[in-house]
């Protein structure tokens, strides 16, 4: 199978993480930071003595897409494009923040959608307000800072247009060397850890480093303001730009992409304003999040709590077509056992 995290609990309160699946073996002239096959000589892979972290004295475990270890271990799993640790920095402090949890307590952490990483950004637009035209109107519009994700948030929202529009900007500058040596075969990588790169240099501003159609730092930072002003503007006034408007759930079923427009909408779940996004546990976007919120414990299955978007049903003509879709947009806990049965489906030879 593919290398995958596995996160196991047992009855005794023991856990462990571990990754699933074969790890190729790179040998000769090949380390860890080789991505090219065709640089190595041939690999073998290797299922044995997984990378592994079991019973943790700190006794918390969490995964998030990003990376779990350090030290040998790191060298041994190496870099799959793991994401930036934000998300998980705020599960693992959630984590932390009680030794004993409910079920509604660990539903909270998967729901929390406070915009921690997103807080030292306002806090630079704001310091820069004076220093461009495109800065000054963007901080007034985010001059409300409600620190979450919310839907109806208009500061989330220029933020974190903001700070993209800043790393694209960056990174086309760093970059532009390989850009002119490769020209229309340049793709660029996905670089999911570049916050560690741009924020150092909007604090330090080195001008070697500055890309060259930018007489400052600040030119730099009011050009990728205009550009969030000019692309929000195209929709109405900036303070009525919230989050919401943007993280519109499209959640719909596959066959949905094969009807004419008029008819795709009976295949869909409702357009719902969304809170949440990716750096934070409340992990989604509009046709992307968490595929089930989910919370037991053995024994106990009669407090457990599940969420899924769309319902367990995928039949678009079942009557539980989309039950319980509205619970996971909104987060309401509901009853991991089922109710009682209405229905049976039995499969006869």
């Amino acid at each position: 199978m593919p290398a995958q995290n596995l996160m196991i609990a047992d009855a005794n309160g023991r856990i462990a993480w571990r990754i699933m699946g074969p790890r190729p073996q790179r040998a000769g002239d090949c380390d860890m930071a080789t991505i090219e096959a065709k640089d190595c000589n041939a690999w073998g892979i290797d299922a044995t003595n997984p990378p592994q972290i079991v019973d943790p004295p700190a006794h918390r475990l969490w995964t998030a897409n990003t990376r779990t270890t350090e030290g040998a271990l790191l060298a041994q799993v190496g870099d799959g494009g793991y994401v930036l640790g934000a998300r998980a920095k705020q599960i693992r402090d959630d984590l932390f923040a009680k030794n004993t949890f409910a079920e509604k307590d660990l539903l909270a952490i998967q729901l929390d959608d406070r915009a921690l990483f997103l807080q030292r950004w306002w806090q630079l637009l704001e310091a820069e307000k004076d220093q461009g035209k495109a800065l000054g109107e963007l901080a007034d519009a985010a001059k409300v800072w409600q620190g979450r994700a919310s839907a109806d948030s208009v500061s989330y929202r220029i933020v974190r247009a903001w700070r993209l529009a800043v790393h694209a900007r960056i990174a086309d500058g760093l970059t532009a060397p390989a850009q002119a040596a490769l020209g229309k075969d340049f793709v660029r990588p996905e670089l999911p850890q570049f916050e560690g790169v741009a924020w150092p240099l909007l604090q330090q501003r080195p001008m070697h480093l500055l890309p060259p159609q930018y007489a400052s730092w600040d030119a730099l930072l009011e050009d990728a303001a205009q550009h969030v002003r000019d692309d929000l503007g195209k929709h109405g006034p900036l303070a009525q730009r919230n989050w919401g408007e943007f993280n519109t759930g499209k959640v719909c079923h596959p066959l949905a992409a094969a009807l004419p427009a008029p008819l795709k909408s009976a295949l869909c779940m409702p357009a719902d304003a969304l809170d949440g996004d990716t750096h934070m546990p409340r992990v989604v976007a509009p046709d992307f999040g968490s595929s089930e919120r989910m919370v037991v414990s053995p024994g106990h299955e009669d407090e457990g709590i599940i969420e899924m978007p769309g319902g367990q049903s995928g039949h678009p003509l079942s009557p539980f077509w989309g039950s319980g879709h509205e619970a996971w947009v909104h987060g309401d806990a509901t009853p991991f056992l089922p109710g009682t049965a209405q229905h049976t489906l039995e499969l006869k030879p």
